[in-house]
């Protein structure tokens, strides 16, 4: 195997399925549990709450497996997907600030 299939190999088994997974279980299955600092008691409606912030994970995985294959076939060179997977990175962070707006509860 040459260098370019073994960092793809690594950033799919690395990066995108362990977010697949993970958004896959918070959104789909409703391991509310796998979200950091969850506490029930502070959401008005805790199942779409996890889900948005579950596929936001998923979509996260998605993209990131895209970048490495775009990387393996050429598009790109090594400090686009630095820059890439930066701007991917971002990607759940406003879903995390829709989701508190919309589903936090108000009540102290």
């Amino acid at each position: 195997m040459d260098e370019l299939t073994i960092g793809l190999v690594v950033m799919i088994i690395a990066g995108s399925l362990p977010c697949i997974l993970v958004g896959y279980l918070i959104a789909v299955k409703q391991k509310r549990g796998l979200i950091a600092g969850w506490d029930e008691s502070k959401v008005s409606n805790p199942e779409a709450y996890a889900k948005l912030l579950g596929y936001s994970v998923l979509l996260l995985g998605v993209l990131i497996a895209l970048v490495s294959f775009i990387w393996y076939f050429g598009l790109i060179d090594e400090m686009g997907v630095a820059v890439a997977l930066l701007l991917v990175s971002l990607v759940p962070v406003p879903f995390v600030f829709v989701a508190n707006k919309k589903y936090k509860s108000h009540v102290s």
